[in-house]
């Protein structure tokens, strides 16, 4: 009888404090929506980024990474991008690519070679540096518009102590079964966008994309600070924006890749560029 008064008076029992719970805000789907097509109405965008490089080694047993890098981004829809990055001090350029949104151009100054092909691939390189792609860049900052809001379909997460509203968007597999093709996560603690999944047709990730720090610059949307993981291709880029002018006219000259004359060449890729 002792004992259980005993326990009953918290002797063996601690009481702690236990914070408030977070105030979640909610958002209609429309709202979201709404946002996303605000992101989406950038055509253009010219940038000055710090950049953070991490790619595994053949094994995946070592990782590779060149920290704040300072590079150039530009873009253009519906396609074009062009980006590059310099080791500190601009000593030696680690990277320079270009995509017209059909063909992309990397070139890797210190292999004295450029990759290029389509950019729908197929085949990766056991080199993690050469996965890198333009386009993976384009599409975690220049997001598309939203076609058909039909397709979206909203949830809501929690993790830990904090909670999201994600947006699925459906899409029809050519074996006519329907499939998620990318989630949209906002943060319930301001609403703003914190996290794109772009998933293949196994509903693998391959493109997780990353937001924080929201700004506007005449008078639209754009993340501070966007890390772009690509985790079959096993590299991840870690981009802070640092100076930018969005919807400036930009010309096609920008997007000219000027190479040296002795750079070895290299098609990548299903197809080769002549036999498109």
């Amino acid at each position: 009888m002792y004992l259980v008064a005993s326990v009953g008076c918290g002797v063996l029992s601690t009481t702690s404090k236990v914070p408030p719970p977070p105030v979640f805000q909610t958002a209609t789907r429309q709202e979201l929506v709404a946002t996303l097509q605000r992101i989406a109405s950038v055509d253009s965008m010219k940038a000055v980024i710090d950049v953070t490089l991490s790619y595994l080694t053949a094994r995946r047993t070592k990782e590779v990474r060149y920290r704040h890098v300072r590079g150039a981004l530009v873009t253009r829809r519906p396609g074009w991008i062009r980006t590059g990055a310099e080791t500190p001090g601009g000593i030696a350029k680690i990277y320079d690519m270009v995509s017209d949104g059909r063909m992309f151009q990397v070139h890797l100054p210190w292999r004295n070679r450029v990759y290029e092909g389509l950019n729908e691939l197929t085949h990766f390189s056991e080199n993690r540096a050469e996965n890198l792609r333009p386009q993976h860049i384009l599409e975690a900052i220049m997001l598309e518009p939203v076609r058909d809001t039909r397709n979206l379909i909203l949830d809501i997460e929690k993790f830990g102590r904090s909670g999201y509203q994600v947006l699925h968007q459906i899409e029809e597999a050519d074996d006519g079964n329907l499939r998620i093709r990318r989630k949209y996560w906002f943060s319930r603690s301001d609403l703003k966008l914190s996290r794109m999944m772009i998933l293949d047709e196994n509903t693998e990730i391959v493109t997780d994309a990353w937001y924080r720090e929201w700004r506007e610059d005449n008078g639209l949307p754009y993340a501070q600070h966007i890390r772009i993981e690509r985790p079959k291709d096993g590299y991840s880029l870690a981009i802070e924006v640092v100076r930018q002018d969005l919807n400036a006219e930009i010309p096609d000259a920008s997007f000219d890749l000027m190479l040296p004359d002795d750079v070895e060449r290299e098609t990548v890729g299903e197809d080769s560029p002549s036999d498109s």
